[in-house]
């Protein structure tokens, strides 16, 4: 019950540092050009594939085997992201990344910072596709040490305005965690990595 109000009270505190985040880069925006324009989303993840490698000891050899097993009962997960984006070409921009992760079953939180790059088919107000690359940084390092995270999707705007587009993606991505030290997910096994294979949709807002 502890750990659930610590996770709570550190979810509050990000989702607030990214806000604070972005609208202090909004309000710089509105002085320069519209090369520049930032996002903030809400993402919603279903893992439907998790592969947790780890060693474990055999009798048979007297020494311990690497093994792989595939997590069955990963439950769906959720994030928040911000992103500061500048439009170098009319249909390509690139920009910096930040985010929070939580995963369930297992149980993985994150905080993520990287890169995104968005391709535009049209112009930089219409439908897109994107890259993100970023680190993965553990909240907990019981859970696991640290990682990486692939993501590529697709997006289009739901609703336009002056100041504002309402977007939503569709994505596929990848975060590959590092756990050496971490806490065993099984039993007695020495932990190694964990990769979990996601799709997702996300709601957010362009300003």
């Amino acid at each position: 019950m502890k750990s659930k109000t610590m996770k709570s009270k550190t979810i509050k505190k990000i989702f607030f540092f990214i806000v604070v985040l972005g609208c202090s880069f909004s309000y710089s925006q509105n002085s320069s050009s519209k090369k520049w324009y930032s996002t903030a989303d809400v993402e919603f993840i279903n893992p439907f594939n998790v592969e947790y490698s780890y060693g474990i000891y055999s009798s048979q050899y007297n020494a311990r085997i690497g093994k792989t097993d595939e997590i069955t009962n990963a439950k769906p997960s959720f994030g928040v992201s911000y992103s500061f984006n500048y439009n170098l070409f009319k249909k390509l921009s690139v920009g910096l990344l930040t985010g929070y992760q939580s995963h369930a079953r297992p149980d993985f939180s994150m905080i993520k910072i990287g890169g995104v790059i968005k391709y535009f088919f049209l112009d930089n107000n219409n439908v897109y596709t994107y890259i993100n690359l970023a680190n993965d940084y553990s909240l907990n390092k019981e859970q696991f040490k640290n990682g990486s995270n692939f993501r590529i999707g697709l997006g289009f705007p739901v609703l336009k305005r002056d100041g504002f587009n309402l977007n939503i993606n569709a994505f596929w991505e990848q975060n590959f965690l590092r756990m050496e030290g971490a806490k065993p997910l099984f039993d007695n096994e020495t932990p190694d990595t964990t990769v979990l294979k996601s799709y997702g949709i996300s709601v957010g807002i362009k300003f």
